[in-house]
């Protein structure tokens, strides 16, 4: 019989959140395993002490071998963690922002503050597409700026990645700022086993950043005067460079990238569909990956349904309706209040397929705007999945699961997880 499970695992993780999404086609026996990382982010601030709730414990939920890996924004907590997953896991595709280096330098800085700066978090941050190609990593995308907006329906799309070089201006003060060239691409797509993977990337613009940089140095003001002590030297002069781009800066939103998922081909009167919803308790933490590695992975839907521990949602299978929400949007820690038009306008043409959007930057209510709940009504439940977060603002909640009944918040933090599973059949396979 052909069909598609697909399974998406929510965690929180040291204060961040952790989205490990799979998709099996039974017919190919064939798996795509997808990592979607982001930890929180604090504006104007350096993160010295472990902030916020989540666990940071084995990769236990993080298959062993992953095909898209997307960091959706560097924090220090998260740098380490891609360094774990890094050196324990195969993986043939990484996507992250690009950052330029006096915003790499500051995380430097914060990982020395809050004692998580080792060699490769160092390494890793002086030259990032060096040290991931050091790994033997098939595929490196950088993202900076978005490219054309998908204006057709998803399964209209080709097969294979979609990602178009920045244009040349761009490329060249890259290289400038780098001392090489660097490919960095513009945000785009990814379509694998039968799923669309859809990019934004959203934050500083890096033209601005390289005129800072050099008006600072050029400025006479700005030069310390040297001393007989280099290091002392290098450490006042850097400590006064970080002062002056946080009081420029320090109240920008982060660099982030967002990310859609979900499937082309889910069209209620050609396949017969299900979906559901569960939460897990740590104790079982360790077991959901498990049963869901190969074949094994319908007795983890069957289960599910079996044991009558999840929320149901069937609504796609009325007859007006022409396709199914089984999609996830990943927001990462994208300021809604900056971005939401862009954001709406890039993924407009696939809002009536996404079933569950996580909660930009664990709640924090400087990263929220309520209208967003207005753009993402849809007739049938949404699912809001947030990790819990010291900064998680209770007015976010309230907007949430007081706008409408519809709207279901879930929140993961060290004791719960969720869980949101399903499978797609061809009909005439069943009939």
């Amino acid at each position: 019989m052909r069909g598609r499970y697909f399974r998406y695992l929510f965690e929180n993780q040291n204060g961040g959140l952790l989205h490990t999404g799979s998709v099996y086609d039974k017919e190919k026996h064939k798996s795509t395993n997808c990592l979607y990382m982001v930890g929180s982010y604090c504006r104007n601030t350096h993160q010295k002490k472990k902030n916020g709730m989540g666990r940071d414990t084995e990769e236990h939920t993080v298959p062993e071998a992953i095909d898209i890996l997307v960091m959706g924004c560097y924090t220090a907590a998260y740098i380490n963690k891609l360094m774990d997953i890094l050196k324990h896991h195969m993986i043939n595709t990484v996507i992250l922002p690009y950052l330029a280096p006096i915003q790499r330098l500051l995380l430097v800085e914060e990982g020395n503050g809050a004692g998580k700066a080792g060699r490769n978090f160092m390494h890793f941050l002086q030259d990032p597409y060096q040290f991931l190609k050091g790994y033997g990593i098939k595929n490196i995308y950088f993202l900076y700026g978005n490219g054309e907006i998908i204006n057709r329906e998803p399964e209209e799309l080709e097969s294979g990645f979609h990602f178009e070089l920045a244009d040349q201006r761009t490329l060249q003060l890259i290289r400038e700022m780098e001392g090489y060239l660097v490919p960095v691409v513009r945000a785009g797509y990814i379509i694998e086993n039968g799923w669309l993977f859809y990019f934004g990337v959203y934050g500083l613009d890096i033209q601005a950043l390289s005129m800072f940089t050099r008006e600072y140095f050029s400025s006479i003001d700005n030069i310390h005067q040297t001393s007989d002590n280099v290091n002392e030297d290098y450490t006042i002069q850097m400590k006064r460079l970080l002062q002056e781009y946080l009081r420029k800066y320090g109240n920008s939103p982060a660099t982030t990238v967002t990310m859609f998922e979900g499937p082309l081909y889910a069209f209620p009167n050609e396949n017969e569909s299900f979906m559901t919803e569960k939460e897990f308790c740590e104790k079982e933490c360790s077991k959901t990956w498990q049963r869901y590695d190969g074949d094994t992975c319908c007795m983890c839907t069957i289960s599910c349904i079996h044991n009558k521990d999840y929320d149901t949602m069937q609504r796609h299978k009325g007859r007006d309706i022409k396709e199914s929400r089984f999609g996830i949007l990943m927001l990462g820690n994208a300021n809604l209040n900056r971005y939401l038009s862009e954001i709406v306008a890039r993924f407009w043409r696939i809002c009536p397929r996404i079933r569950g959007i996580s909660v930009p930057n664990c709640g924090s209510g400087e990263d929220w705007n309520y209208q967003i709940l207005s753009t993402f009504e849809e007739k049938d439940r949404t699912y809001w999945i947030c990790g819990k977060h010291d900064i998680t603002s209770p007015g976010v909640v309230s907007d949430i699961v007081l706008s409408t009944s519809r709207h279901r918040f879930l929140t993961v933090n060290e004791g719960f997880g969720c869980c949101l599973s399903g499978y797609i059949i061809p009909r005439e396979d069943i009939d």
